[in-house]
């Protein structure tokens, strides 16, 4: 009876592990495309509630199931079961954000650097012209 206990044990703490995992590719990939848990919720007809334990893997997702999150998320459903690194949107250069790609962001952060350098030179310069600038004074 002990030995069928462990077994069991050892199986159910395996099934949780294999669930959270699956639920952690969930979460990355669905992150990295910006929906929320509410947007998936929505998508597959099921509550806020449910689709967040599937992500902390509290619960078992049926491969139907599975099917209909890797369709929402525009991806086959064995990025689900891969062990190897997730591709971050930080590292996606290809990814679009929006309207606009990794490079265009990194483009629009220079050139936000560069204006930020020209206020504080036309800021230097007005106040090194308020210096020079002999004050007028009242009288005769």
């Amino acid at each position: 009876m002990l030995i069928w206990c462990l077994i069991t044990t050892t199986s159910l703490m395996e099934i949780r592990f294999v669930n959270q995992s699956i639920g952690q590719h969930i979460r990355k990939i669905r992150q990295s495309k910006d929906l929320s848990q509410e947007n998936m919720a929505d998508e597959l007809g099921i509550s806020k509630g449910a689709y967040s334990k599937m992500e902390r893997g509290i619960t078992d997702i049926p491969l139907s199931r599975l099917l209909s999150i890797a369709k929402v998320l525009e991806v086959e459903v064995s990025e689900f079961f891969k062990t190897g690194k997730t591709i971050s949107k930080a590292e996606d250069s290809e990814k679009n954000y929006g309207f606009a790609t990794k490079g265009d962001i990194e483009e629009l952060a220079h050139m936000i650097g560069k204006l930020a350098k020209e206020i504080e030179s036309l800021k230097a310069q007005s106040l090194s012209g308020k210096e020079k600038t002999p004050a007028k004074r009242g009288g005769k």
